[in-house]
């Protein structure tokens, strides 16, 4: 039963936001505008997290193997690292999940073809790129760029295109929304685990560019969601859908303070408050795109 409580907790549990929240925006655009299916979406959804727990077990296995996570490193405890897991475990909960991503996936394919069959070899390819090689993608600045397409505008056509077996422009506008929101997820580890990211030399843009640079792209982010929800809004023809979702923006100033201020902050409370910031975020977007 402990070693259970150990793979629940390095399911990373705060941020399966990131891979339920494009899925869902996009739903409702199906459902309320285009064609929908409930057992579609739920197997795009199931495959969706099983991807990112897969991304979660691959890193918290090599960010250990590479020395990123050490005794020293603040933050949530990484199952490995603290030896409450061994490689071992952890390499077979690996192929556990990605044989049940696999099986998931072939079902996918079966409805979506050749363009999700490319889309999830992809994803498998670059959850393993991602921390578990020579030349990972985390390690070399490249983290930003693998979540706006797979937590965002990939999640987002992948879902649209299994629904429809087609494709429309304001999908893309909506996973330019939640890639830019889960994004800040990676900006918020990435400014927590600066010093220790810089020991292991993982280059993150955060350590390439410094601590500001850091609090300055989480502030931009920010700033580009609202906009392509604006965007977004003006493509539905419906303003509300911005308006509905503008009053979040308290919510968010509060955490950019605390964020630019207040170092204790970004390394204990930042990453659920601003998780539970996407989750508001998805239900108010989900909610104005139905109504």
């Amino acid at each position: 039963m402990q070693k259970i409580k150990y793979f629940v907790y390095a399911i990373r549990f705060k941020t399966l936001i990131a891979s339920i929240a494009p899925i869902t925006v996009c739903s409702a655009l199906c459902y309320k505008f285009y064609l929908f299916n409930f057992q579609i979406f739920y197997a795009t959804l199931l495959a969706a997290v099983l991807l990112q727990i897969l991304t979660n077990f691959i890193n918290d296995l090599y960010d250990f193997k590479k020395g990123s996570d050490h005794d020293n490193r603040i933050g949530p405890d990484r199952m490995v690292q603290k030896g409450y897991l061994s490689e071992n475990e952890m390499t077979n909960a690996i192929y556990i999940v990605f044989i049940a991503s696999l099986i998931i996936g072939s079902y996918l394919v079966s409805v979506g073809g050749f363009i999700i069959l490319i889309i999830g070899l992809s994803s498998f390819l670059f959850a393993y790129l991602y921390t578990a090689t020579r030349f990972a993608i985390a390690y070399n600045g490249f983290g930003e760029i693998f979540v706006f397409l797979y937590f965002g505008v990939i999640a987002t056509f992948g879902t649209f295109y299994l629904q429809n077996l087609d494709f429309k422009y304001d999908v893309i506008i909506l996973g330019a929304i939640m890639g830019c929101l889960n994004i800040n997820l990676l900006v918020i580890n990435n400014l927590r685990d600066y010093l220790s990211d810089q020991e292991a030399r993982k280059n993150t843009l955060v350590v390439k560019y410094g601590l500001n640079f850091g609090k300055l792209e989480f502030l931009f982010m920010i700033f580009l969601s609202y906009l392509f929800l604006y965007v977004f809004a003006c493509l539905k023809n419906n303003l509300m859908i911005f308006y509905g979702i503008a009053p979040l923006l308290i919510f968010a100033v509060y955490i950019i303070y605390k964020v630019i201020n207040d170092t204790m902050f970004i390394n204990y409370k930042a990453l659920p408050l601003f998780s539970l910031y996407i989750f508001v975020f998805t239900i108010l977007l989900t909610y104005n795109i139905l109504i």
